[in-house]
C-alpha cells in the first residue's frame, strides 16, 4: 500500500509539473504576443469572423456574437495597458513556478502523511 501511495504521488507530481510547464510557456508566449501587438490583430480578426451556421445547432449565435463584441471591447479597452504587459512577463513566469513549488510541497506533505498513516494503521503480521 505504501508503494501505491508513492506511485500516485509520482504520477500527480508529473502531471503537476507538466501543467506548470505548459502554463509558464503559455504565460510567456501570451505576454510576448500582447507586448508585440500581434494579439491585438488576432483578437480583431477573431471578432470579425462571422458565426458559422453549424454553430447555431450547438449554441445561440447571439451568445457567440456577444462574446466577439466583448473581445473587441476588451482589446480596445486594454490597448493602453499593452506596454505594461511586456514587463509582466518578467514576473509572471517565475510566479507560475513558485506556485508549482508550493503545490508540489503540499502534494509531498500529503504523500508523506498518507505514508505514515498507512504504516500506522496497517494490520499486524501474525507468525505463520
Amino acid at each position: 500500500m505504501i508503494t501505491v501511495t508513492w506511485a500516485v504521488f509520482a504520477v500527480l507530481a508529473l502531471l503537476w509539473t507538466g501543467g506548470a510547464a505548459m502554463a509558464a510557456a503559455l504565460a510567456g508566449w501570451t505576454a510576448q504576443a500582447i507586448a508585440d501587438g500581434t494579439a491585438v490583430g488576432a483578437a480583431r480578426e477573431i471578432a470579425a469572423v462571422p458565426v458559422p451556421q453549424w454553430m447555431a445547432l450547438w449554441m445561440d449565435t447571439a451568445f457567440v456574437e456577444a462574446l466577439q463584441s466583448a473581445l473587441s471591447w476588451a482589446v480596445e479597452a486594454g490597448r493602453h495597458a499593452l506596454p505594461f504587459v511586456g514587463t509582466a512577463a518578467g514576473w509572471l513566469v517565475p510566479m507560475v513556478w513558485i506556485a508549482w513549488a508550493i503545490g508540489l510541497a503540499f502534494l509531498l506533505a500529503a504523500a508523506a502523511t498518507a505514508h505514515l498513516l498507512v504504516r500506522r494503521f496497517r494490520p499486524a503480521r501474525r507468525p505463520a
